[in-house]
């Protein structure tokens, strides 16, 4: 276990997690599975870190539970205590002033850098493996992790060579500079040469600590902090109405939904089950006490929206989503949200939206544009798993590893997740100026050049694999009028961060498409919901008024990139996961982009400005 590295849940969540590899004060680590962290016990559950989302939990995650990361706080536990375990990876050392590959365990049983000669101190021998731990690892597009199989890189002259440590001989800039030897009998390989081959894998998830499991797949040799190493697979959703009350939140709870699902006669009814549950530890005493602060008519038109929510059919897929989220957003420019302001059970909502704010803009084309400030707004995020794309001539797509945990006593799987609670500003297209006689406006027609290669992607049944195989892609992410607002989405963003002293950092993105036969509507949500993130009191709704300006920014030099012509000469096709986008013009921080800085194009934009 590492001596302690201070992270946060949504760190956790959108760039770390189980199989990553984190720098830490005591060296490289990896971050165990939640089963393997120490985390959970007898007296500490996933149940108690619940975060509830009936939506989410039913669509996109088969019915599995969501738990929070509890931080040390909750836990009651000092600011430097480690709560989360890791396990030591890689274990191979390099010692760089004798250029000596060697393995050092904490009780050093095993030898170190034989040039060194022994250490006194057995702690510092480890502190100082730690700090020379080597950069290579070796993955495969399957989800496996492991050593450097530093004697296979060879050919040895005896055939039972098994050498303690090897020699790490030249240097430079290159890696075709060094080369490994062994110093038992000579033999010896180019590093270059081995780092570009491809080895058998082994089968291990050094998060898990568990038995190898059979792999066909090739590994390589990567470098530990290379960012395909592993990529989070993330799912989310935006909280809307009517499940969008503090009260409608309690009812989602794991214990309370099972004594809705079972049926109650009454109030009375009600809390007694709840009570029986807090003697056995799976709920609070202080969420049945402010259950039973609510009137039975205020409980049972909350019951009522909880259970429509988990019972009605739906798409269970990503587009079926966004399409319910889009629709609300839409609706809330229209009307408020919620229509009436009054004290609605279950404290402030948590999807607000006031229509005496939302402004529409006249664009230089005639076109109108809505924008609606958000002044609340929750999301929820959730981990499913990560990715190795690791390429091999072989595997199209990498294999998403599951990150979840399954109580020994409990058959029900609980992903890590965190909920984001800020504001944002939703942009669309409407036909009119008007308020009350809008109506919802399908995308202006664009013209020929960068869209005719992304509406035939669109179209195409076959074909486009290699984006259309990247996991989290999804078919309808090709259609153009996407492909546009997402590339608006990142020019935003980026003139926020300029203009507005926003870090590019602090805003996130959710972009719609709904297509009704043969017309295409979108919209864009930017919002800013983190911990800590900028402009969660108000700021980023206070420049709605100042919108038309941001929007000039955003499109100033937008014919410009300073990688030109090579950048605006680039197009989309078959083997591309991009038009014309690179870091100078459209790449945002991927933290900020739900779509991994992939599916945009500025000539696209550009030709079609709105």
């Amino acid at each position: 276990m590492a001596k302690g590295q201070s992270l946060r849940p949504s760190q956790y969540i959108t760039t770390f997690g189980p199989g990553s590899i984190l720098e830490t004060p005591d060296g490289p680590v990896v971050i165990a599975s939640p089963g393997q962290a120490g985390l959970f016990n007898d007296e500490c559950r996933p149940d108690d870190f619940e975060i509830r989302d009936v939506r989410l939990s039913e669509t996109l995650l088969g019915g599995n539970k969501i738990f929070g990361i509890p931080s040390n706080a909750e836990l009651g536990r000092p600011e430097s205590s480690v709560i989360y375990h890791t396990f030591h990876f890689p274990k191979w050392s390099l010692c760089t002033q004798h250029g000596i590959l060697y393995q050092l365990d904490r009780y050093g049983l095993e030898e170190g850098c034989p040039r060194c000669g022994k250490q006194g101190n057995p702690g510092k021998a480890w502190e100082r493996a730690r700090e020379e731990a080597v950069r290579f690892v070796v993955a495969c597009p399957h989800g496996h992790l492991g050593e450097v199989p530093w004697r296979s890189l060879m050919r040895h002259q005896s055939q039972n060579c098994q050498p303690k440590y090897y020699l790490w001989e030249g240097g430079g800039g290159a890696l075709r500079n060094i080369r490994i030897t062994c110093p038992n009998c000579g033999g010896s390989e180019n590093f270059g040469v081995a780092y570009s081959r491809s080895f058998r894998c082994y089968g291990t998830f050094p998060e898990r600590r568990e038995d190898r499991e059979i792999c066909h797949q090739e590994a390589r040799i990567v470098q530990r902090g290379a960012a395909n190493l592993r990529i989070s697979e993330l799912r989310s959703a935006l909280t809307i109405p009517p499940l969008d009350t503090g009260l409608h939140r309690l009812l989602q709870g794991r214990a309370v939904l099972s004594v809705l699902v079972d049926g109650f006669t009454s109030k009375e009814d009600f809390i007694q089950r709840l009570e029986k549950r807090v003697a056995i530890k799976l709920i609070s005493a202080t969420t049945v006490a402010t259950l039973n602060g609510y009137s039975e008519n205020e409980l049972r038109a909350a019951i009522d929206d909880v259970l429509d929510e988990q019972t009605r059919p739906r798409q269970a897929t990503e587009q079926g989503v966004r399409e319910e989220e889009f629709k609300s957003l839409c609706n809330a420019a229209k009307y408020g949200a919620p229509p009436q302001r009054s004290d609605k059970p279950g404290g402030p909502n948590q999807f607000e939206v006031y229509i005496e704010n939302v402004r529409t803009i006249k664009l230089d084309s005639g076109r109108i544009l809505r924008v609606t400030p958000l002044s609340r707004l929750r999301v929820v995020m959730v981990q499913i798993g990560y990715t190795r794309p690791i390429g091999t001539d072989e595997e199209k797509s990498p294999k998403i590893v599951p990150v979840e945990y399954r109580p020994a006593d409990d058959d029900c799987v609980w992903h890590p997740g965190v909920e984001l609670f800020g504001e944002g500003i939703f942009l669309d297209f409407v036909n009119s100026e008007s308020m009350g006689a809008e109506t919802l406006a399908e995308h202006f027609p664009m013209i020929q050049g960068a869209f005719d290669h992304w509406i035939d992607a669109y179209n195409a049944g076959q074909g486009y694999s290699k984006l259309k195989d990247i996991p989290g892609v999804e078919a309808w992410y090709l259609h153009p009028v996407f492909v546009w607002w997402h590339s608006l989405s990142h020019r935003l963003i980026t003139a926020l961060s300029v203009d507005s002293g926003y870090s590019s950092a602090a805003i996130r993105e959710r972009v719609y498409t709904v297509t009704e036969g043969n017309k295409t509507r979108g919209g864009l949500l930017l919002y800013t919901a983190q911990s800590g993130g900028d402009g969660t009191l108000g700021g980023l709704i206070g420049l709605v008024p100042h919108f038309e300006r941001i929007l000039q920014v955003a499109l100033r030099n937008i014919d410009a990139c300073s990688n030109d012509p090579v950048c605006i000469e680039e197009k989309f096709g078959e083997d591309k996961v991009n038009g014309s986008a690179c870091y100078a013009c459209q790449f945002i921080s991927e933290t900020s982009c739900e779509h991994r800085n992939m599916l945009l194009d500025r000539r696209l934009l550009l030709e079609n400005l709105p």
